[in-house]
């Protein structure tokens, strides 16, 4: 019995001895070395140094340069309408007609006391002149000369009273026909035939905006000032939009406000387009080129160069050791299918390809180097 007990614990003692040999034979051990890790294969290109038209981006919207809100001068009832809603009017065309009775009575009483004093200033002219030749003969005395006289001023002052008195009824029997002030469309009408137009109204009674030619408002950073100015002091600075129906409208800058906005770090400027066939809509978002002259300088990258950060956009650039090292820099336009930056130099090599999982200070291998002007044409 004793003997079968030693030979069931037998196994048990050998398998724990294995297990410590084991262990110590691994802690005895050196660790095994890491893999190295692979070295990223990139594509790299030059920055490069050219002439550039100076073109600005940005997003703005139509604004008729001329809008006019019709409102009645006098209070009367509107007797016709002269035309639909939406219509294109011409300066001078008749819009709407008031009704000209009141009016046409003012006018006939102010000529009716016109005609009058006019009657009483030639008696009293006569006898004016009766009592001059008089007073000669001293039949009467001087001071019924000058009573005859002061009646002749007092009544030629009563009479360019009433002829101002015609001209203002005159004035507001015109005013019974509104005509359009502009060439125009019009907008929604406000009233209808038989309802009373009144000078105290809180809506006009139409609106009308001008569409040929229209302008375009639209904003730019600040930094594009200069160069904004210094194309205007050369001449006129085009201005150019994309049309309703894909075509492409040239204009002209015509306005530039006369403050920077300090909240936006913007400035607001406004240019004129032709719109022969009123195909742009005021109100309606446009996007707008500002050809702003020639920029000599211009270092360009291809898009795709160009990384965007935490702490903004950026390049990783090629070093002659082999290694990516990070440079901030400025996106100031994408243009012709390049970026435009600042913080480069002319020749400068930039990763292109392979540079999403770098960090700064990583070595790299490098596949080829393509100056942008290539990569920009083999772009899609």
């Amino acid at each position: 019995m004793h003997l079968k007990k030693k030979l069931l614990l037998m196994p048990a003692a050998l398998l724990l001895a294995a297990g410590i040999a084991l262990a110590y034979s691994l802690r005895t051990q050196s660790p095994a070395a890491a893999p190295a890790k692979k070295i990223p294969l990139v594509a790299v290109t030059a920055a490069r140094q050219q002439e550039l038209p100076l073109e600005l981006s940005a997003q703005g919207h139509l604004v008729a340069l001329n809008i006019v809100e019709v409102r009645p001068q006098l209070t009367a009832t509107i007797v016709a309408i002269h035309f639909k809603e939406g219509d294109e009017v011409k300066a001078g065309q008749l819009l709407f007609t008031l009704d000209s009775a009141d009016a046409n009575a003012q006018l006939q009483r102010s000529e009716a006391q016109a005609a009058q004093i006019l009657a009483q200033l030639a008696d009293a002219s006569r006898d004016f002149g009766r009592s001059s030749e008089l007073v000669k003969s001293h039949f009467i005395t001087s001071s019924a000369v000058d009573t005859a006289a002061s009646k002749v001023d007092a009544l030629k002052a009563q009479l360019k009273a009433a002829r101002a008195d015609i001209d203002s009824a005159r004035l507001l029997v015109a005013h019974t026909r509104i005509v359009a002030p502009i060439a125009a469309r019009t907008g929604a009408v406000a009233v209808h035939p038989g309802s009373l137009a009144q000078t105290s109204a809180a809506a006009p009674l139409v609106t009308l905006a001008q569409f040929s030619p229209i302008g375009v408002e639209f904003n730019l950073p600040e930094q594009d000032l200069t160069a904004i100015l210094r194309a205007r002091g050369a001449g006129s600075v085009r201005v150019t939009i994309d049309g309703a129906d894909g075509e492409t409208v040239t204009g002209e800058l015509s306005f530039i406000n006369n403050t920077v906005n300090t909240d936006s770090g913007t400035i607001s400027l406004k240019a004129t387009m032709p719109n022969p066939r009123a195909t742009l809509w005021p109100g309606a978002y446009a996007r707008v080129t500002v050809l702003a002259g020639i920029d000599r300088n211009a270092v360009v990258l291809p898009p795709q160069a160009v990384l965007e950060g935490p702490a903004g956009r950026f390049v990783f650039v090629a070093g002659a050791d082999g290694k990516a090292t990070r440079q901030p820099v400025t996106l100031l336009r994408v243009q012709s299918g390049m970026a435009v930056v600042e913080g480069v130099a002319n020749g400068t090599r930039v990763v292109l390809e392979g540079g999403g999982n770098l960090r700064s200070g990583d070595a790299i291998r490098i596949a080829d180097a393509r100056p942008a002007s290539a990569v920009a044409k083999a772009a899609p």
